[in-house]
């Protein structure tokens, strides 16, 4: 179970601000962040996952980013939109560092990598993926490990619609084993599928319900 808290964050890049707002409470649950292209739906999750830096403090689990990072950051998962890895590594060398990483057992990993059908393709280089794969592949290592709060920015963008039905079933089973997600989408997401706790969108640097 989580609790996520932000609070007087303020995110500049340059003289343009992006975020300014006092609070932002999340316990368990699986979120969505909705809105376009350029919202700061990215920002936001990379501030979240302590991927750029902000002023201001996030705590999750009573644990801060910015006086316990190494901490902070163990209990997060964070999957960019659009990944991007060295060509030169294979699927499987890139997911070993994440079992490495996480001290995690591949079994679970296994399972998924078939589903998405990606265990013809995890010996190849990753400079030779599509679009698709790569998200496949970057879907595949956030699983990895035992995590409080799942971050995937775009899960549904270039997969197809066997592998988004593989990501809800996934979802609901690390849910109901405790973990929390926050989703973001300008794509419509299936609420039939996910038990969504609550929607939110970017106002005017301020993040809102819907």
């Amino acid at each position: 179970m989580i609790r996520l808290a932000l609070h007087q964050i303020d995110k500049k890049y340059g003289n343009h601000a992006i975020f300014s707002f006092e609070n932002w409470q999340l316990d368990h649950g699986i979120y969505w962040l909705k809105g376009g292209n350029g919202t700061g739906k990215t920002t936001l999750f990379k501030m979240i996952a302590g991927q750029t830096p902000f002023e201001g403090s996030l705590i999750l689990n009573d644990i801060s980013l910015k006086n316990q990072p190494v901490n902070y950051r163990s209990m997060i998962s964070y999957a960019e939109a659009e990944p991007q890895y060295p060509a030169f590594i294979t699927g499987n060398e890139l997911l070993k560092y994440y079992l490495d990483v996480r001290q995690a057992k591949s079994e679970d990993s296994r399972s998924l990598v078939e589903a998405l059908g990606m265990a013809n393709f995890m010996d190849q280089k990753v400079g030779s993926y599509s679009s698709g794969m790569l998200k496949k592949l970057s879907l595949i290592c956030a699983f990895v490990g035992d995590v409080q709060l799942f971050v995937l920015d775009e899960p549904l963008i270039t997969i197809d619609t066997a592998a988004a039905q593989v990501l809800y079933q996934v979802i609901n089973a690390r849910h109901a084993q405790g973990s929390s997600f926050l989703l973001s989408s300008h794509q419509e997401l299936e609420m039939n599928h996910l038990p969504i706790k609550q929607v939110f969108q970017i106002v005017e640097r301020q993040i809102q319900p819907c």
